[in-house]
């Protein structure tokens, strides 16, 4: 099965779904054995710069050697360190890599042939409408596309003996706004004894409409005062009035080329590096033109009506599960809410694939061997090695909450079907790589814009989960403080006072007996003085450790001295507590090997049993065990030869 990787970037949140459409067109239609796996980021829309390298990191995700073809579309990307990354890293691999309407050194080119096309949106003003002065209302002056259709429109200018200056150039971004505001800025000059130009010539339909919405706001009319073209063939221009002049293509024949591509490169066919999708020239009002199309008003209010009434269902879908998101207390509580939503965004199957620092707060803290938890744990750059599928879905055999560890993507995310997608997109803490989302099939969800919303919701339950934890976890530590030791994590005397005498009180109302330990380090002293402090210091974490190893959870071990301290725990019979002590004993023996501490790692240790029905102290009690251990520590100092 040969697989193809899409790299792609979402215009604002939207996803670009005509490049999937057309690849998946091309695979049906060839019948080989190919499946497509998309990689897509919604890095474009914010102004958040963490935020934006957060979602880029998708492309560090896969391993380009895995694929046989790999096409990238980098045109709406701001980052120009993104884009050089992600190209050196498709070039390494040595596959074929195709660059979707941007040029990129050692890759095919394929999309529109901007120079041609706009080209010849200025000759039709120039011959059939006389015009011989311009202004220009671009896109941003960086963008590939954008800027070859520039050099069509110089060029042009250059060739006619055209005059034409700097100032006849606004550059700004795709958006209504930058029509709107290029037009009001241009028309300053008009305070300055200049007079409209013949012509506005626009890098998209989207600055047309905001052209032509900024000539009306001040009394202008188009054609008449002067004519305006776009670009794009978007529906707007159809439906606009005036309707406006443009060029157009079919956004999906640049996916359909793009895998044709590959298919003749696995062939061994010989292809031109670059390879351009037919375009058509529409003129019509705002260039004062007929057009001589019909257009379908009826059919596209009918349309806009459905697609209004599909997305307000879509959304009340989205804010319930936003809703039920929220009070998740879990990622098993968010898995289980996904699930249930499932059938609403049709598609084969959907799994979370994270990286297991998301549970950091929710684990058992070990105070020896552990550092104060921070979000620094998760990935800036690149994925863990091995993440965490915290649920699975498929169609077939439903859902699967049983965790399991994946390293790389292959062979989780396969399949014998061809034709199949994958798509996978980011989860992210701003620029912390959280983890990412995959969908297989993800046809609806791409082509009715629902994806945004979709990870919108599902990161921000997550964060909010996270970030609750966090205060959870800040409390505890916070609360620890006053009731537990510093260098060891078992409670303090603090401690003793305020829990454990209450612990004793209550089982003495309720009758039930408690096991009381004392344990004792032997030959502190000799350590210190012999070793040094920290090598004391060394050997009290490391029998601290061991109690909390080895201790039930309902236990609570006490530091009540520099090398002593007290466990009280539930009733256990005799052999019970030989074989705890034994493990404790072998838990710091092996510690003391690992370490190489340069002496014998050992502790006394004495218990006594409660009777509950005496009015014997726990005080008292803690007296008794600390005599049995005190004899036992005599006992070995009278057997030791040195």
């Amino acid at each position: 099965m040969k697989k193809i990787a899409l790299v792609m970037d979402g215009w604002k949140r939207f996803f670009t779904y005509a490049w999937p459409s057309g690849i998946l067109q091309r695979i049906k239609e060839s019948n080989e054995d190919i499946n497509l796996y998309i990689f897509s980021s919604s890095g474009d829309w914010s102004l958040d710069t963490d935020y934006n390298i957060g979602e880029y990191n998708i492309y560090r995700l896969p391993d380009f050697n895995d694929f046989d073809g790999i096409i990238v579309d980098l045109n709406n990307i701001r980052y120009p360190e993104v884009v050089g990354e992600l190209a050196q890293m498709v070039r390494a691999t040595g596959k074929p890599a195709i660059s979707i309407s941007s040029e990129l050194p050692d890759f095919y080119y394929v999309g529109i042939d901007n120079y041609t096309a706009m080209t010849n949106v200025i000759e039709h003003l120039y011959t059939m409408h006389n015009c011989r002065r311009f202004w220009f209302i671009m896109g941003p002056r960086e963008n590939y596309e954008n800027s070859v259709r520039v050099r069509a429109l110089v060029d042009f200018l250059d060739k006619h003996g055209l005059s034409h200056s700097e100032d006849d150039f606004f550059f700004d971004s795709y958006e209504f706004a930058c029509g709107y505001k290029g037009l009001t800025h241009m028309l300053e000059r008009l305070d300055r004894g200049e007079s409209l130009p013949d012509a506005v010539i626009c890098a998209n339909d989207n600055i047309a409409v905001g052209v032509l919405e900024a000539a009306s706001d001040r009394g202008y009319k188009v054609p008449e005062d002067f004519r305006v073209t776009g670009f794009d063939n978007f529906d707007k221009a159809s439906y606009y009035q005036p309707r406006i002049s443009t060029v157009g293509h079919i956004r999906e024949d640049v996916g359909y080329l793009s895998a044709d591509l590959l298919i003749r490169i696995w062939n061994g066919e010989k292809v031109e590096r670059f390879n351009y999708t037919e375009s058509t020239y529409i003129y019509w009002d705002s260039c004062g033109c007929s057009g001589g199309v019909d257009v379908d008003q009826t059919g596209h209010s009918k349309g806009q009506i459905m697609y209004e009434i599909e997305t307000t269902n879509f959304e009340e879908q989205v804010l319930a599960l936003d809703y039920e998101l929220l009070n998740c207390k879990s990622i098993k509580d968010i898995s289980m809410c996904l699930v249930e939503c499932l059938p609403a965004f049709k598609c084969d199957a959907m799994y979370l694939v994270l990286d297991d620092h998301i549970n950091d707060y929710k684990k058992e803290f070990d105070f020896y061997n552990s550092s104060i938890i921070d979000d620094n744990r998760f990935c800036v750059k690149g994925y863990p090695d091995k993440m965490i599928v915290e649920f699975a879905y498929e169609s077939n055999q439903g859902f699967s909450e049983g965790k399991h560890t994946v390293t790389g993507l292959f062979p989780m995310f396969d399949s014998d079907k061809k034709g199949t997608d994958f798509l996978f997109m980011p989860i992210h803490f701003r620029n912390h790589t959280v983890g990412y989302l995959v969908i297989r099939n993800a046809i609806y969800l791409m082509e009715k814009q629902y994806l945004f919303k979709v990870l919108n919701v599902l990161t921000s339950a997550m964060e909010n989960l996270h970030e609750k934890e966090k205060l959870e976890y800040m409390n505890k530590k916070l609360a620890d403080m006053n009731v537990k030791d510093s260098m060891t994590g078992l409670y303090n005397r603090m401690g003793y006072q305020q829990i454990a005498c209450k612990l004793f009180a209550d089982k003495k109302d309720k009758g039930e007996n408690l096991l009381i330990m004392f344990v004792d380090m032997d030959r502190l002293k000799y350590i210190n003085d012999n070793f040094g402090h920290e090598y004391g210091d060394y050997a009290i974490r490391a029998i601290a450790s061991a109690i909390l190893h080895n201790c039930k959870k309902s236990s609570l071990p006490i530091r009540t001295g520099g090398d002593e301290f007290v466990i009280i725990c539930d009733m256990m019979s005799d052999s019970e507590y030989k074989a705890l002590v034994g493990r404790m004993r072998k838990e710091i023996e092996d510690v003391a090997k690992e370490k190489h501490f340069p002496f014998e790692l050992s502790f006394s240790a004495g218990a006594v049993v409660t009777d509950m029905s005496t009015d014997k102290t726990l005080d008292e009690y803690i007296s008794m065990a600390d005599e049995i251990m005190y004899a036992e520590k005599q006992e070995k100092k009278a057997n030791r030869t040195e």
